[in-house]
């Protein structure tokens, strides 16, 4: 319930309250001021609420305003009395002393205020209605009431219009006329007296209302408002409208506009922008609607979310990201900055960043939890070698791991030969070690981030980014493509990228494109241009803390000059301080400017010029400091500090030069000693105002600081190698050297190198090769004839991992002409026959391989008769024989260096061969195991052993001799410790392991150890372990769609991994499953795009392709692919075709002979029932497959006991044996169902049905057949189960 009073008497109350509280109880002076500063604070909050809901009922009201009815006693106030009767009767002024509580309660209690005009002496009208004043009269008004608001009810002084303070006017706005008649010096002389007279009153006025307590800016309001017919155009009120919008700026943000404190920035004479983001609110809101999906987890489809934020230089990017991760922190956000710079090497930037992350984490001890959980993650995702790997990218978290770096020790096997097979890790693949490096951080990135911790991976400036950093972060964005997805994955990070929209370059563009077309990827483009007016006014209205309305012709002049860049708005009005045009008025406690000598300035041509001219006006010594910071990384501390200052006097003066430095807001700083530069274009002005001559001579000098202070060979001069090389270089660009140290610098070179290649930074360290060659000047002999080697060897590697093969081949030229032995050329023929294979010249890597292995004294045939291949196997297995698997496993260790190079290259002829003859295969590895028996085994040696097994399978069909010996591999390649390896042969061992385990076990251990090959980077078995795990899910009867789902994400990364043999496969095989599955998928077009071939289009042109190219076993994939569609789609006789093409093709045991075999046996039984012309062939077909059946059921009766029961079953009725044949296939169907194989229980149910349905029992048939369509359902294969409705 509300009463309604005037506002007079509200203000009685008001003023009460006031007097109540500054009452003095016999306190101190000091409190008694206090008090009543306090009483006067209060009063003026409370005032200025009431200000604005009057100044709005005017806006709102409904009658014809009239200066006249604007007074205090037009307005009545509604307050809300809530049914209180002693409450009631204070408000209709029956009581006259309310107590404390009840006026508290009458003031705060204002539920409305309204504008209720008296119609009495209303003259503001003539009789034809037209308007007798202006809006100034109506504002006078206004202003007239809100003075009595805020004096205490006190009316103002009359005064004269005046012009603004500010604003000062001219002598021709009181004179049109020329001074020089006596008439002219008369009106002259009077209006500069009524000039003068104004400025007093206005002065007298200003005082006046300050006595009252009122803020400075409340007080410049009301005069403005009394004083409006002689105010200022450009700041004048023009309406109420605008009134109510300066007391809503003022109430908003009272710290800025109401209180009378001291303008932020006014002790040190500079202008504080603070961190606020100004005019990016549909940005903010594109971003954070990004972020949301992130942090709450909504992506259904787990697609990555990428921001990605353009603009010029200046726009604020950095500041924009930082601004909105910052205001989401109590959402639990982690925030990892990496900012590139054309001066550092890009990879070193993100590994640094992740360091610096976690090196404030780790300093944190709120964050113990969270750290102990990041560590579970990594432990239980990655390989003992993976986290040894990740801790030589970030030394930071070594401490968290330090039982698995106790644990893991080198491998002798790989130790022992002067790094022939380390070396080798790299050479095998141009993408080994970046497949390696990506996987551990996808690993890194998913521990880190969760739904209660979601994190924010922002790679700012990524102009500067190379090709290397842009696919980290986009193996970043990549699903763990065989991961649940259920299971995070990295969905809980926002990546963000930004960069100069000015200064891309292909490769960015081209990435962005990529992101953009992904599926993977949901990408949110930001673009940030320059501030709006209305936006750059509320910045300079907020740091001066000002109304916008009176900094308008401010902006005005700043926005025409700046275009609205926020850097350059700063810097400019940076500018306007230092050169006293924006100044700090003590005496009136705000800032005031010359708006003449604003328009009058000009703004540099470029922000870079305009910051030059700021650093010129520093004292010399922090010029000077920041020259050394910006000839050094985007952010320094004193791990370099240290060794460039080492006495603590040099030291401590060095840093209070930065701390200046800060002060002048060029420098900001993070802890207790690391500095970067608040823009990066301060550090391009730093660098520019150097000479070429000074920049060469500043980076020689802490190159050379850096070498002298910093203990060789330590991990303190390891942890700084690349800061001392890219100073040394630096340097020598500008022409600044000391040649006689040239062999050091490129020693130095060869050792950063290295570095970069063992955290797979290749474009890093081919830029240190190459520098490290110019260093050499040619080849040399003599004491430096290793690092020359060195040298061009690591040179000829880096160039081709970063496929640069017209540079390879250069360096390799030059390698290979001065190298002083074969032995010495082995480590470029690496690289050069790597190279071949990867861009698919099998046949001349194969040449190649076989003249190397001549050189190394092996001479090996590949053009081997079956026969001569047969009696190789035996010998080797006559040999084998006389030794157990454990001498294998504890025996002697190859130590000759050069048979080990030879077993190399044998094992490196093993690809090409598989392509293009299979069965040599055997050879190699029959000859690599003698040899190991003879000298001693390495883990090459592991290899030939897997073959040999393969071999005498292939054709001894000896089961348990192949499996003995695989699993002998893997104990030696575990007892050597040769990491690298075991994954390898964990794939052979899994994919063997059909014969005796359970097929559908076996495909989670392929997924596992997809994983496993992922970190150790095997790029070269990879492709066949995602090949098998697509394989098995189809044929163990795993559910199609999820097996869809898999092939799907397995396509996409054997896609992106450039793994084109191994597509063809998988999509020949996903196509079987789309198929089956029934599905009109549109994607076929696509699948085939991802081979990059345009003349390929469909699955024909897919075999012909093959066919063509020699690609045996490829072309064996796509014919088992048209066998098993045609068999299950019961097209006997194409069936039966396709399985005769597929033995064409047979030159070595893969694992769909099994299911060829069984598809061509039930074809077979099936033509011969259907009275096809070759009825005894077909017999002898479906008799031998059933032979195969009945000995392979012994190795594994889970696998192979359902199929050899439905091949019997479909003989029996072949030869009429009736009764047979029914138990037959109940039995078939019962073990299926036993063994989990739906697919084929279903196949079971339907043959039983043809079975049933051909002898006459329709009744039966139907049952056999509406159990078949149900498995085939449960299976996904919902094409069969339509066949079988449309057929019943």
């Amino acid at each position: 319930m509300a009463t309604t009073i005037t506002l007079h008497q509200w203000l009685a109350f008001l003023i009460l309250r006031e007097k109540r509280k500054q009452e003095h109880h016999g306190d101190t002076t000091t409190n008694f001021v206090h008090q009543k500063k306090a009483a006067q604070l209060e009063y003026i909050q409370t005032a200025v609420s009431v200000a604005l809901l009057l100044v709005q009922s005017l806006i709102v009201s409904t009658s014809s305003l009239s200066s006249q009815q604007i007074t205090i006693d037009n307005f009545t106030v509604a307050i809300d009395d809530k049914g209180d009767a002693k409450l009631l009767l204070l408000l209709l002024n029956l009581e006259e002393n309310p107590d404390d509580e009840d006026l508290q309660r009458i003031i705060e209690s204002v539920t409305q205020l309204e504008f209720t005009p008296s119609t009495k002496n209303d003259s503001s009208t003539h009789a034809n209605g037209e308007q007798q004043e202006s809006d100034d009269d109506l504002l006078r008004e206004v202003g007239t009431v809100l003075h009595q608001l805020f004096c205490r009810g006190i009316k103002p002084p009359l005064i004269t219009n005046v012009s603004s303070p500010d604003e000062g006017d001219s002598d021709d706005d009181l004179d049109s006329e020329q001074p020089g008649a006596e008439k002219g010096r008369t009106k002259h002389s009077l209006r500069v007296a009524q000039k003068m007279l104004r400025k007093a009153s206005i002065s007298s006025l200003d005082e006046h209302v300050l006595t009252y307590g009122v803020p400075r800016n409340l007080c410049r309001l009301i005069i403005d408002l009394i004083r409006c017919e002689g105010g200022s155009e450009e700041t004048k009120f023009r309406s109420i409208e605008e009134v109510a919008e300066e007391l809503i700026q003022i109430i908003s943000k009272p710290n800025l506009f109401l209180y009378d404190s001291e303008a932020t920035g006014s002790s040190t004479g500079q202008l504080n922008f603070g961190s606020t983001l100004y005019g990016r609110r549909n940005e903010a809101t594109s971003f954070l609607r990004a972020a949301t999906l992130v942090s709450l987890d909504m992506m259904e489809t787990h697609s990555k979310q990428l921001v990605l934020v353009e603009g010029l230089s200046g726009a604020g990017k950095s500041h924009f990201v930082a601004s909105l991760i910052r205001s989401s922190s109590e959402f639990g956000w982690i925030y990892i900055h990496a900012k590139f710079d054309p001066q550092s090497q890009p990879l070193s930037v993100v590994t640094s960043a992740f360091n610096r992350f976690f090196m404030n984490i780790l300093a944190n001890r709120s964050e113990q939890e969270y750290v102990a959980r990041v560590v579970s993650s990594l432990q239980r995702n990655l390989s003992s070698s993976a986290i040894v790997s990740l801790c030589d990218c970030l030394p930071s978290i070594r401490c968290l791991f330090p039982s698995v770096l106790r644990r893991v020790v080198s491998d002798e096997d790989l130790s022992s030969q002067n790094g022939v097979v380390v070396e080798d890790e790299f050479a095998s693949g141009s993408q080994m070690s970046r497949i390696r490096l990506h996987f551990i951080f996808r690993k890194l990135i998913s521990a880190l981030c969760s739904v209660e911790r979601p994190l924010a991976l922002f790679f700012d400036d990524l102009q500067w980014a190379d090709d290397r950093c842009m696919e980290l972060l986009s193996a970043l964005m990549e699903r763990d493509h065989l991961q649940e997805l259920d299971d995070n994955d990295g969905t809980n990070c926002l990546f963000i990228g930004s960069f100069r929209s000015n200064e891309t370059n292909d490769n960015l563009l081209s990435h962005v494109d990529k992101f953009e077309q992904s599926t993977l990827v949901d990408v949110t483009k930001i673009e940030l241009g320059g501030l709006a007016k209305v936006e750059s006014n509320n910045m300079i209205s907020e740091v001066l803390r000002i109304p916008a309305r009176l900094t308008s012709p401010l902006n005005e002049l700043v926005q025409r000059k700046t275009t609205g860049n926020p850097f350059h708005i700063i810097h400019f009005m940076q500018s306007l301080v230092k050169d006293s045009i924006l100044n700090y008025s003590l005496s009136d406690k705000r800032w005031v400017w010359d708006i003449e000598a604003v328009k009058s300035t000009s703004i540099d041509k470029t922000v870079l010029e305009l910051l030059a001219r700021k650093l010129s006006q520093l004292p010399g010594n922090i010029v000077d400091g920041l020259k050394v910071l910006s000839c050094l990384g985007p952010k320094v501390d004193d791990t370099i500090m240290k060794y460039l200052y080492t006495s603590p006097e040099s030291r401590n003066e060095f840093i209070a030069c930065l701390d200046l430095a800060v002060g002048e807001n060029i420098l900001e700083k993070s802890g207790d000693s690391a500095y970067s530069f608040v823009h990066d274009m301060l550090k391009q002005s730093a660098y520019a105002v150097m000479s070429e001559e000074e920049k060469g001579e500043k980076h020689f000098w802490i190159g050379m600081k850096l070498i002298a202070n910093a203990s060789a060979d330590t991990d303190e001069f390891n942890a700084i190698i690349f800061s001392i090389v890219d100073q040394i270089n630096a340097a020598n660009t500008y022409g600044v050297t000391e040649e006689a140290l040239h062999m050091n610098f490129a020693e130095l070179n060869l050792k950063a190198g290295k570095t970069s290649i063992d955290v797979s930074d290749f474009q890093s360290a081919l830029s240190y090769m190459k520098a490290g060659v110019s260093l050499l000047n040619g080849w040399q002999d003599g004491e430096y004839y290793d690092m020359s080697l060195q040298l061009y060897e690591t040179a000829a590697l880096v160039s081709y991992l970063n496929t640069d093969i017209g540079l390879m081949q250069q360096y390799l030229e030059i390698l290979f002409e001065n190298a002083k032995c074969f032995e010495d050329r082995l480590h470029g023929y690496l690289v050069m026959i790597q190279s071949l294979l990867s861009n698919g010249k099998h046949v001349a890597a194969m040449k190649k391989i076989l003249f190397i292995l001549e050189e190394l004294g092996e001479s090996i045939s590949i053009n081997a008769t079956p026969k001569e291949v047969y009696i190789e196997l035996m010998s080797t297995k006559a040999l084998l024989d006389t030794i157990s698997p454990a001498d294998v496993i504890n025996g002697k260790r190859m130590a000759d260096k050069g048979l080990r190079w030879r077993l190399r290259f044998l094992q490196l002829l093993n690809t090409p061969l598989y392509m293009l003859q299979p069965h040599a295969i055997h050879v190699t590895a029959c000859r690599t195991v003698k040899l190991s028996v003879e000298h001693g085994f390495c883990s090459d040696s592991a290899i030939g052993l897997q073959i040999y097994g393969y071999g005498v399978l292939n054709i001894q069909n000896d089961v348990e001799e192949c499996l003995k010996w695989n699993h002998t591999a893997l104990s030696l390649v575990k007892s050597l410790g040769a990491k690298q390896m075991i994954p390898r042969i964990i794939m052979n061992v899994n994919i063997l392991a059909y014969w005796k385990e359970p097929l559908q076990a076996k495909i989670e251990s392929l997924k596992e150890n997809h994983h496993e090959l992922l970190m150790v980077g095997d790029l070269e078995v990879l492709p066949l372990n995602a090949l098998h795990c697509c394989r098995q899910s189809l044929l163990c009867g795993r559910n199609l769609q999820t097996a869809q789902k898999e092939c799907a994400a397995l396509l996409h990364e054997m896609h992106q991994l450039r793994q084109m043999n191994a597509l063809i496969g998988m999509i020949s095989n996903h196509m079987s499953i789309l198929k089956l599955i029934g599905s009109n998928y549109d994607s076929e077009e696509l699948l085939f795009h991802l081979l990059g071939n345009s003349e390929i289009n469909s699955l024909d042109e897919l075999l012909q392709f093959c066919k063509s190219n020699r690609l045996v076993g490829p072309t064996q994939q796509c014919y088992f692919d048209r066998l098993m569609l045609a068999f299950w789609s019961k097209k006997y006789e194409e069936a039966a075709q396709y399985a005769e093409k597929y033995s064409e093709c047979h030159q070595t045991r893969r694992f769909p002979d099994l299911f060829q075999t069984f598809y061509q046996g039930i074809t077979a039984f099936r033509l011969v029932r259907l009275k096809d012309d070759k009825i005894r062939e077909w017999a002898d077909v479906g008799k031998n497959a059933l032979s195969k059946y009945q000995t392979w059921v012994n190795y594994s009766d889970w696998n192979w006991e359902n199929k050899m029961l439905l091949l019997e079953a479909e003989l029996h009725a072949c030869i009429g044996e009736l009764e047979i044949a029914k138990s037959k296939f109940q039995a078939s169907i019962d073990s299926a169902q036993k063994h989990r194989f739906v697919h084929e229980e279903g196949l079971a149910s339907e043959l039983f049905g043809m079975f049933y349905d051909e002898n006459g029992n329709k009744e039966e048939a139907m049952q056999q057949y509406s159990h078949a369509r149900s498995c085939y359902q449960k299976w996904g294969a919902f094409a069969l189960a339509d066949r079988l409705n449309t057929a019943s």
